[in-house]
């Protein structure tokens, strides 16, 4: 038997009777969907499901990218009662992409400032963190009755 370099020996994962795959993560029995794709698994599909990943992805990145832990980027969801520091929409953890909590924080000092939706990170990213450029834009918007 030739084992494929990208196995690194493994056995490949094996679709129980309903076609479901089990999670390496929380051992759980899931159907593909539910699954990113990945080309290096002979399956096709990640070793944890989506759910798993975004829990040891938020693990990893936290403290990595902005020395928040994971405790404290929890007890900030609890604060700002699961919502947007800004538009005030509720948060989905397990939604689509724009509707997850992003972490706002100064590129210049790297202090977090709070969460926001998608939509609300990239609008302030737009105005360059610019209270002045949001503000002209706010006036300009309501020139036109917006």
């Amino acid at each position: 038997m030739i084992i494929s370099k990208r196995d690194w020996g493994r056995i490949p994962k094996k679709p129980n009777e309903s076609g479901c795959y089990k999670c390496s993560k929380c051992k759980n029995w899931k159907f593909p969907i539910e699954f990113s794709k990945n080309k290096k698994q002979t399956t096709g599909l990640n070793y944890a499901c989506k759910e798993c990943m975004a829990i040891h992805t938020r693990k990893w990145n936290l403290p990595a990218k902005y020395n928040l832990s994971v405790e404290k980027f929890n007890q900030m969801l609890i604060q700002q009662n699961n919502c947007c520091a800004c538009c005030q929409n509720e948060f989905d953890l397990k939604g689509k992409q724009k509707n997850r909590p992003h972490v706002d924080h100064n590129h210049k000092t790297g202090e977090v400032r709070g969460l926001l939706c998608s939509l609300c990170n990239m609008a302030a990213g737009k105005v360059k963190d610019s209270s002045k450029i949001a503000q002209n834009l706010t006036d300009y918007l309501k020139q036109w009755n917006c």
